[in-house]
């Protein structure tokens, strides 16, 4: 979560289908975060990118952390990173790993 995200997936409004509600809440939620990805609540995750590939990518990751996440709960209480470390995760991700 730290490398791809730089923290939580943060979670949006629910929004009715019909007009740019959905893609507002979107924007909303995602201004002042890192993530690519939103959860929107009654919908599911929403991903944007510079590239169509880049916006699936984070999908795909976004499904493969909920999964990480749901299966380390079965052991019990999964401890968050400390900030500092997030943050070195997030940048050496983006900036250096495959580069």
């Amino acid at each position: 979560m730290a490398d791809e995200f730089g923290g939580d997936i943060p979670v949006g409004p629910f929004a009715l289908i019909g007009d740019d509600s959905i893609g507002r809440g979107i924007v909303t939620t995602l201004e002042g975060h890192r993530s690519p990805a939103v959860l929107m609540r009654g919908h599911g995750v929403f991903t944007v990118g510079a590239s169509a590939k880049a916006a699936v990518k984070a999908a795909v990751m976004c499904e493969d952390v909920a999964r990480t996440i749901h299966i380390a709960r079965q052991g019990g209480p999964v401890e968050r990173l400390p900030q500092a470390d997030i943050d070195a995760l997030h940048h050496r991700y983006q900036n250096a790993y495959g580069q």
